[in-house]
């Protein structure tokens, strides 16, 4: 099939497709390979299931693992350009939600590359859904099976009474902070850790200074790329929105990976101990 794929349904053993022409189908396509990924995600699982021989190129959110950096890039999966993945010459595009335009995908696809676009998760039960699939695209169930497994074995919660609150920052300016709230993996992260998010609304928003001052977090957490857009973790910190705030004024910041802090990624578990034992130093700290 040439046609774009939407993913709207999946099971473990097919997929229904739609094309972009709305025709259901439910064939998957058979060796994929000269495979592209755009998203981050996507890339993470495909390296999960020993399958990154498939791949000629990511694009630059794709981080995870180590590995991934000897693969050329194409771009932001965000941005893509036609010209940018055809001087590839790849057979197939992935692209996880969000990822490209419909013009540019379009002029990929018109040219004969299979492109399909990719639910980006945002529960666990998501990231499952979206391994199986991708495992079976890539005749790789049992792997699969065993990825889901580990990451089932190696989440685990943090019991206790919850003694402290953490904001996620993903963006930080003189009008305030935008701060992650439910159905966002920071919250997972902050959930199975034990620790209680100082806002409780849904997705990324904007929180003004004044609400952060009456909220005052015992800590905060930012992906790398934000901190890093400031200069260095003190600058971060002495942003205006966050250098009244307790947490600002001492620093108690930690600084992820930023796929890792906002992917729904097969590191997930990583994410959430790397989150519990920066609270448990700080918990200490306070005693």
């Amino acid at each position: 099939m040439t046609a774009r794929q939407f993913l709207v349904h999946a099971g473990t053993t097919f997929l229904l497709l739609v094309s972009f022409s709305g025709q259901a189908e439910d064939k998957l396509e058979e060796d994929v390979s000269k495979l592209i990924t755009a998203g981050g995600t996507l890339t993470d699982i495909v390296f999960a299931l020993n399958r990154d021989d498939r791949l000629i190129g990511v694009d630059t959110s794709s981080t995870s693992p180590a590995a991934v950096k000897r693969l050329p890039k194409v771009g932001y999966y965000r941005n893509l350009s036609a010209e940018g993945v055809l001087s590839f010459e790849p057979e197939h595009l992935w692209v996880l939600e969000g990822g490209g335009s419909d013009r540019v995908l379009n002029q990929i696809e018109r040219v004969g590359v299979s492109v399909v676009l990719f639910d980006k998760p945002t529960s666990l039960q998501g990231l499952y859904q979206l391994i199986e699939d991708i495992a079976v695209r890539l005749e790789a169930e049992t792997e699969g099976q065993d990825v889901i497994a580990r990451i089932q074995a190696d989440l685990t919660t943090t019991t206790g009474e919850q003694s402290l609150t953490g904001l996620f920052v993903l963006q930080a300016s003189e009008r305030g902070v935008v701060a992650a709230g439910k159905d966002t993996v920071p919250d997972l992260l902050f959930s199975y850790s034990n620790i209680g998010n100082v806002f409780s609304h849904s997705g990324f928003k904007t929180v003004s200074t004044e609400y952060l001052l009456v909220e005052q977090p015992d800590f905060l957490v930012a992906p790398e790329h934000v901190v890093q857009s400031h200069g260095s973790k003190e600058a971060f910190c002495q942003a205006q929105a966050l250098k009244l705030l307790e947490a600002g004024k001492s620093c108690r910041v930690l600084v992820m990976d930023s796929l890792l802090a906002l992917g729904m990624t097969t590191r997930v578990a990583e994410a959430q101990q790397v989150v519990a034992e920066f609270a448990r130093k700080i918990a200490v700290g306070k005693e």
